[in-house]
């Protein structure tokens, strides 16, 4: 068991290889490839055969190829307010159904192994290293899978309704019009802490050092967003109602997940009670897409 373990701890490499291309490591999850060739396996991770490393690469890539990037929208210069709003669903929606997609998929396998685990099965190589490699993404420090490390995976690898991300878009880059949505695509008014990262908030006092994070491209600020609820401390709350709606069999209806984003805003409740009255107050325009 030792030496499959050290064989299979090497999969954190995968990881830790794109983490090193990261320009903000701590916002950004992992960059998706466009196809498995332009995966770089570090030699390490030789000790798989070739097949089962393609079907390692193959559990943990989007589904979908990756959308195209687009320019952002003058949504200003859109007069009707409902057409406005229409407009900022329709462009980021791809974007957080694509996330949505793959953390679906991952989450599925992982049922599928907490299941043979449970059941006292033998997993292959491949599917060690796919929960390793799963480890190092969601941030979780485990030195043995067991189905406690599995259930805490799983609280982590989960969709997030879709109305929430977009209300929370909405609300935090002036439905998409604000300098940092124009110039950095952040949509959520995510921070970086080193020096250029970003970019400077007009109003940001002498003592404070942070930045505004400037992204690339609308996918990776929707991929930053979902791996800071899905994965940092600050958040729990959030994936801890997720869970329990899972336990009782219910839609994860954004209202409540808003309930734990008391540590996303200094406004605490009133902002989560501003975040549920705007999903409440646009739920038709939300339901047409």
């Amino acid at each position: 068991m030792l030496f499959i373990r050290k064989l299979l701890l090497v999969a954190g490499w995968l990881l830790v290889l794109f983490a090193m291309l990261q320009p903000f490591s701590q916002l950004e999850p992992l960059k998706e490839p466009e196809s498995l060739e332009d995966w770089q396996i570090p030699s390490r991770l030789s000790a798989l055969s070739d097949v089962d490393q393609k079907k390692l690469l193959q559990r943990l890539a989007y589904p979908r190829a990756d959308i195209a990037k687009k320019p952002l929208p003058d949504f200003n210069a859109i007069a009707d307010v409902n057409a406005k709003k229409q407009a900022f669903f329709s462009y980021l929606r791809p974007y957080v159904r694509q996330e949505n997609q793959r953390l679906q998929l991952l989450r599925e396998q992982l049922l599928d192994i907490a299941e043979k685990k449970q059941k006292k099965m033998r997993l292959s190589i491949e599917e060690y290293a796919f929960l390793y490699s799963l480890y190092e993404e969601f941030r979780l420090d485990v030195a043995e899978t067991d189905l406690a490390s599995l259930q805490e995976l799983l609280l982590r690898v989960d969709v997030i309704p879709e109305s929430l991300v977009l209300m929370q878009a909405a609300n935090e880059s002036a439905w998409g019009t604000s300098r940092f949505a124009v110039e950095g695509y952040n949509f959520f008014g995510q921070w970086c802490f080193r020096e250029g990262c970003g970019m400077v908030p007009l109003n940001r006092a002498e003592d404070q050092f942070h930045e505004v994070a400037r992204f690339e491209s609308p996918a990776l600020a929707i991929r930053s967003y979902f791996y800071n609820l899905n994965t940092f401390h600050t958040y729990e709350s959030l994936r801890q109602i997720r869970a329990e709606l899972r336990a009782e069999n219910r839609p994860l209806q954004a209202e409540y997940l808003a309930n734990g984003l008391m540590a996303y805003s200094e406004r605490g409740t009133e902002y989560i009670a501003e975040i549920t009255a705007m999903i409440r107050f646009n739920r038709r325009l939300l339901e047409d897409g």
